[in-house]
């Protein structure tokens, strides 16, 4: 790939690192309780979810290194797809993927949250849904955990937004040449995605409490390809 500097970087990309820092600095500065009470995504009928929180939540990153994965992934792929697909699409793509892939998310969460609801009493769904801080224990039954994970659990980061962008550099060139850092070799665009997406679903059906939404990132990647096809379909040509 073509070496570059943040100064030479078109302007979507630019200003979406921008933004990503910006927001990360502004957790620092008002304090990680407030902003994510706000700002990160909460399950659909949790009491502090707001419909925005789709769009924020992705603008939003749990640590310095999640941050710093998602940016340099952003630095290293979105410029050239930029450039391809031009400002407007690009920034297009992006926010659908990242708020596509939180949308699906959220889907299939509140799917499983009414299956788990079956069969359980008003008393261990308190508990669950953190109404209830203790509970008799012959009232414990395995799916309050899974309950409560998916209803107390607050989601945020780039990553599915980034995967769109990682999938659409793939597609765009399949065949260049992508030198990793960890582990330092070479791959071709197109393998790497393969080898992510068998990774990622690997782990999201493993059920391995990764802390880290494999589906989030296989359906923004998803999500953006989808797009690329319906506008190649459309005359576009890239």
């Amino acid at each position: 790939m073509q070496q570059q500097s943040f100064s030479t970087l078109p302007e979507i990309t630019k200003n979406l690192i921008i933004l990503n820092l910006l927001m990360f600095l502004a957790v620092i500065c008002l304090g990680e309780d407030i902003t994510t009470r706000y700002l990160a995504i909460h399950y659909v009928q949790h009491e502090h979810f707001y419909p925005s929180q789709l769009v924020t939540g992705f603008f939003m990153h749990g640590g310095p290194m999640h941050l710093l994965f998602n940016m340099f992934t952003l630095f290293m792929f979105g410029s050239e797809v930029e450039r391809v697909l031009g400002p407007k699409k690009f920034l297009f793509l992006y926010l659908s993927a990242g708020f596509g892939a939180n949308l699906l998310n959220m889907s299939v969460d509140y799917v499983q949250v009414q299956y788990l609801l079956e069969g359980l009493s008003s008393e261990q769904i308190a508990w669950s849904t953190g109404q209830l801080s203790k509970i008799s224990s012959s009232l414990y039954v395995p799916q309050m955990d899974e309950l409560a994970r998916i209803w107390l659990t607050r989601s945020l980061g780039a990553s599915g937004a980034v995967f769109g962008v990682l999938f659409t550099f793939a597609a765009l060139y399949p065949n260049r040449i992508v030198y990793l850092l960890i582990p330092p070799m070479p791959l071709k665009a197109k393998t790497l995605v393969l080898v992510l997406t068998v990774m990622e679903f690997s782990l999201h059906i493993s059920n391995l409490q990764t802390g880290i939404g494999h589906f989030v990132h296989l359906s923004g990647g998803a999500i953006a390809i989808f797009i690329l096809w319906f506008w190649r379909k459309q005359g576009a040509r890239f």
